[in-house]
């Protein structure tokens, strides 16, 4: 199964910080399950605050921030990232 653009970049910053899905939907107060369909791009729909929470658990700076809203908004499915 391919990896979306937004999936790859918040499991980095997850591995960065040794935390699951799981540990991000607790201490973001979220429901795992609304949690993991967002991040494997089930479902576009997502609470409002959904980013800021994410970043204030994270504690990310405005880059690691930035690259994960855009990612979500624009990023695309990747079969491979070998350039052919």
């Amino acid at each position: 199964m391919a990896a979306n653009e937004f999936q790859r970049i918040l499991m980095n910053i997850l591995n960065k910080h040794g935390m699951s899905i799981s540990n991000l939907a607790e201490n973001t107060g979220y429901n795992p399950l609304l949690l993991e369909n967002i991040i494997a791009g089930k479902s576009r729909q997502m609470p409002v605050d959904f980013f800021v929470r994410i970043a204030n658990v994270l504690n990310l700076n405005t880059e690691e921030n930035d690259a994960l809203v855009r990612s979500w908004a624009f990023g695309i499915e990747r079969l491979s990232w070998r350039i052919t």
